[in-house]
């Protein structure tokens, strides 16, 4: 992974770190329920874009030797996306 991309997975993180501190002041503040969970979907699609590209870098490195490694590997990413788009 280059440095570039690094630095925007971390900064992608640190929004998704501040969309959950400033979820918990909401609750303990009594904030309404259409805020709360506005603010919740915003924090839980900055987790899945960093899912995504994690992913996706992980795609780029795909690098398989034999067909059988190939058939495994490519279940091991469709594992990993069935995991990250759930829910």
């Amino acid at each position: 992974m280059e440095a570039s991309e690094k630095k925007a997975l971390v900064n992608r993180l640190r929004r998704a770190e501040g969309q959950v501190r400033g979820l918990e002041q909401m609750i303990e503040t009594e904030r309404a329920a259409k805020e709360i969970l506005t603010q919740l979907a915003a924090a839980r699609e900055a987790l899945k874009k960093v899912g995504l590209a994690v992913l996706e870098e992980e795609i780029r490195n795909f690098e398989a030797i034999e067909a059988k490694e190939e058939r495994v590997r490519a279940d091991e990413l469709m594992a990993l996306v069935r995991q990250i788009t759930k829910g």
